[in-house]
């Protein structure tokens, strides 16, 4: 028995190894774009030719384009029929959903070219790659993504399942149907109620895409900053009989190590105005199909109690807060940091006198270091304001509303029920 249980032992641990192991030359998003490619958003390979195996993986993301436009039918003969009841609520968000994803589905799949080019730029850990405090915390960083990313997809799926058991396989308006009446036997149903609850997948793990690229920058922003702070201490100051040899070693060492930083912070800023581009639309769909789903659920809620029909949709619902909670906290800690007056302080309470001395032949080094310590204190005042169309900026103070909001649809919902 233990003869045959090692070879899956050895497998489990050389893929718990894989994806769990940092290295110098590990993929941060390895396992993200293995979920990816196994549940429909995008197939992830290096080769630009089709292959069969990207022709199998085609067909089978057509069974979900299938699927939601088999919803698309069931709301259109529901409204031609309508009635005032759980199963329209069902209908209405069941379709909301596979929408919310489909839509998040075509904004990663028409951006994968940039977003694959942010990964690589995180990926590329060059800069303080002898540093042990920034390989730590990289691999923390590594770990913890996986990690997080592990336990949601695991969440999501039990969720899922749980939505299958007790709705899709129970409630005729999430089966198929053609005309009002439902079409084929318990295979095709469970085939069938299987795509539509991977839809819920698919929403979710959309979200870890961007957020697992917010918490790349956020530590790469969190090196710089420390870095800038260790470079007092890398930079020693030159005595008062130094000769013309350490002075010119001196100045030579300043000027590349604050090359060198400011460079990181220029691509870094490059990188971030390119990753806000894509931010905005995917929180823009995510802060109103967020509050479109919750009040679905809580109209649900509302009219079937807190059942274990019911319970399926608290748990989506808080999935979804859960989501524009890491998203807004996310972004306005990555903010904070672009606008990091960390570094300003820094630079600015730099003990000039004790290290900016110069002699007469070196004053044009002394004010090209100079200027170039003013303009990073400057930038470092600037922010980026990542926000979600033109209605307001992604912040705590936007999910605050949110909640407010969702409140007062509850409330609303309550009393329209009594």
């Amino acid at each position: 028995m233990l003869l045959g249980q090692t070879p899956g032992i050895a497998l489990v641990r050389k893929y718990w190894d894989k994806y769990f192991t940092f290295t110098n030359s590990v993929d941060y998003f390895n396992l993200l774009n293995t979920f990816g490619t196994l549940f429909a958003l995008h197939y992830h390979t290096r080769e630009p030719r089709w292959t069969a195996k990207k022709l199998l993986w085609t067909i089978y993301r057509t069974f979900y384009l299938l699927s939601y436009l088999s919803y698309c039918y069931k709301v259109y003969w529901l409204f031609s029929d309508w009635e005032y009841s759980t199963a329209s609520a069902n209908l209405l968000g069941a379709l909301g959903l596979c929408s919310g994803a489909l839509l998040r589905l075509l904004l990663i799949e028409f951006n994968y070219p940039t977003i694959h080019l942010l990964q690589q730029f995180l990926n590329d850990r060059t800069y303080l790659h002898d540093d042990p405090w920034a390989v730590t915390e990289r691999s923390k960083l590594y770990r913890h993504n996986n990690r997080f990313l592990v336990v949601l997809i695991t969440a999501i799926t039990g969720e899922s399942l749980c939505f299958l058991a007790r709705l899709l396989l129970t409630r005729p308006e999430f089966m198929l149907q053609y005309g009002g009446r439902v079409l084929g036997g318990p295979a095709v149903q469970l085939v069938y109620g299987m795509v539509t609850a991977c839809w819920g997948i698919i929403y979710v793990l959309s979200f870890i895409v961007f957020y697992m690229l917010l918490a790349g920058f956020r530590l790469e922003m969190q090196l710089l900053t420390r870095s800038f702070q260790q470079l007092e201490d890398t930079l020693a100051p030159f005595g008062v009989e130094a000769n013309e040899q350490d002075e010119q070693a001196y100045w030579d060492k300043l000027q590349t190590t604050l090359t060198e930083r400011i460079k990181r912070h220029v691509e870094l800023l490059e990188n971030l105005r390119i990753f806000r581009s894509i931010v905005a639309p995917f929180a823009f769909l995510q802060y109103y199909s967020t509050f479109g789903l919750i009040a679905d659920s809580f109209f649900v809620v509302s009219f079937e109690g807190f059942t274990g029909y019911s319970m399926a949709y608290v748990l989506f619902a808080s999935f979804l807060i859960l989501e524009s909670l890491l998203l807004c906290r996310g972004v306005e800690d990555l903010n904070d940091l672009v606008r990091n007056r960390q570094i300003g302080t820094y630079l600015y309470n730099f003990d000039w006198p004790r290290h900016l001395r110069f002699s007469t032949r070196y004053r044009s080094e002394y004010c090209s270091v100079r200027r170039t310590i003013l303009l990073v204190i400057l930038q470092s005042q600037q922010s980026l304001r990542f926000s979600y169309g033109a209605h307001g900026e992604i912040s705590m103070h936007s999910f605050a509303e949110l909640m407010q909001k969702s409140y007062s649809m509850l409330t609303f919902m309550l009393q329209f029920q009594n």
